[in-house]
C-alpha cells in the first residue's frame, strides 16, 4: 500500500517535471501546484524554524512567516528548477531562513519595535524550545546578532553539508532518518554532519573583510 509521503513525493515530482519541461503556458500553474502540494510540510518547517527564536516568535505568527516565504519561493521558482522533492524543500528552507533573518532585522534593528520593548521572558506554548531535538545543539546562537549571522552562514555551506544540516538541525530528524531520506548510510550522515559543523564554525569565526 502506497504511503501518503510516497504519494506526495510522486505528485511533487510530476509538477517538477512540468516545470523542467519549460512549457510557458504551464509554468505558473506548476509553481502554484507545487506550493499547494508542499504547503503542509512547509508550514511545519516554518513553525520549527520560528520556534528556534522565541524573541521573534513574540512578534510574528507562523502563518505570516509561511505566507511571505511562499511568495519568495514562488519567485525563486521562476529561475530555479529543482529536480526532486528534496531539492524543492531545500530551496523552501532557504526562503524561510531569509524571511526570518529579514524579520529579525526589522523588529530588532536600531529602529525596530522589538529592540525597545520590555519582555517578561514568557513565550508562546508552541515557541518553547524543543528539548527532544536529536541534533547536537552545542554552539547554538544565544543573541540576536549571533542568530542572524548563524542562519546567513548556513546558506554558505556546500550543498551536501547544507542538506544534512537542514535535516538534522532544522527538521529535527535523527541521523538514521536522514540517512534513509537521502539514501546513504548512517556513517555517511555522521561524517557530513561533522563536516557541516566544522565548516559552519569556520564561517562564523572568519574575520570580516576590510576595505583597503
Amino acid at each position: 500500500m502506497e504511503s501518503p509521503e510516497t504519494g506526495l513525493t510522486e505528485e511533487l515530482q510530476s509538477q517538477l517535471d512540468r516545470l523542467k519541461a519549460g512549457d510557458e503556458t504551464a509554468l505558473d500553474a506548476a509553481r502554484s501546484e507545487l506550493i499547494r502540494l508542499a504547503g503542509g510540510r512547509l508550514e511545519q518547517l516554518a513553525r520549527r524554524m520560528l520556534r528556534k527564536n522565541p524573541r521573534l516568535h513574540r512578534w510574528e505568527e507562523t502563518a505570516d512567516v509561511l505566507q511571505n516565504s511562499l511568495v519568495r519561493l514562488h519567485r525563486a521558482l521562476e529561475t530555479v528548477r529543482p529536480e526532486s522533492a528534496r531539492q524543492l524543500f531545500g530551496l523552501a528552507a532557504t526562503q524561510i531562513r531569509r524571511e526570518l533573518v529579514d524579520l529579525a532585522r526589522r523588529h530588532f534593528g536600531p529602529m525596530g519595535d522589538g529592540a525597545h520593548h520590555h519582555t517578561d521572558g514568557k513565550m508562546k506554548e508552541d515557541a518553547r524550545p524543543d528539548h527532544h531535538d536529536p541534533a547536537d545543539r552545542s554552539g547554538e546562537p544565544s543573541t540576536l546578532a549571533e542568530w542572524t549571522e548563524f542562519h546567513e552562514k548556513v546558506e554558505l555551506l556546500p550543498e551536501i553539508e547544507r542538506e544534512v544540516f537542514h535535516l538534522l538541525w532544522y527538521e529535527g530528524l535523527n541521523q538514521e532518518e536522514a540517512a534513509a531520506m537521502i539514501g546513504v548510510t548512517s556513517r555517511t550522515i555522521k561524517n557530513r554532519w561533522r563536516n557541516a559543523k566544522i565548516l559552519l564554525q569556520q564561517l562564523l569565526h572568519q574575520a570580516p573583510e576590510t576595505e583597503e
